[in-house]
């Protein structure tokens, strides 16, 4: 009895041992970041959250709002708002290849032909993404380079590359 004891907690002590030499560290999920041009046309602010992490692959969904003209033609405070979504696969560690897919919604202020008053058009068009990312898994500085192809109201493709900067947390 004394011997199955002693065998009881040198294995209890033995395997607590092993275990507090593993490095466990919690995965960040969210990412703020800025992009100048990109999907948002000429700049962005965006958030991202982490869905799926499994070894080195991963994948997000990312939210952002842009605008590019604030007053209409008339000279009215009326900005254009570009929204777009994305979801994205990633791949590596810190170092990670970068592909999405999605839609902008954009809401424009045009002039309407007969009476040449300000309308406003919702458009939506698709968007891809292939680029390179650093962002470590414990959270920090997160930095991309991305080009970034919008196929306009789906019929005209545009090149567009984007740059992003922002933090994990």
């Amino acid at each position: 009895m004394k011997f199955a004891l002693i065998i009881f907690f040198l294995t209890v002590f033995l395997n607590l041992e092993t275990f507090s030499q593993i490095k466990q560290y919690k995965i960040r999920r969210n990412t703020l970041f800025l992009e100048a041009g990109g999907l948002g046309g000429y700049g962005s602010l965006n958030y991202e959250k982490l869905i799926l992490h499994k070894n080195q692959i991963m994948s997000t969904i990312r939210v952002g709002i842009s605008t590019y003209r604030v007053v209409d033609f008339t000279n009215k405070f009326n900005p254009d708002v570009i929204l777009p979504v994305t979801f994205n696969a990633l791949y590596g560690q810190n170092h990670k290849i970068e592909l999405g897919i999605g839609n902008t919604f954009s809401t424009i202020v045009r002039a309407s032909l007969p009476d040449m008053k300000a309308t406003r058009t919702l458009d939506f068009n698709t968007i891809f993404s292939f680029g390179y990312r650093f962002q470590k898994n414990t959270g920090g500085v997160m930095y991309r380079c991305a080009y970034t192809p919008i196929l306009e109201f789906n019929e005209y493709l545009r090149h567009w590359l984007g740059i992003s900067f922002g933090y994990s947390f």
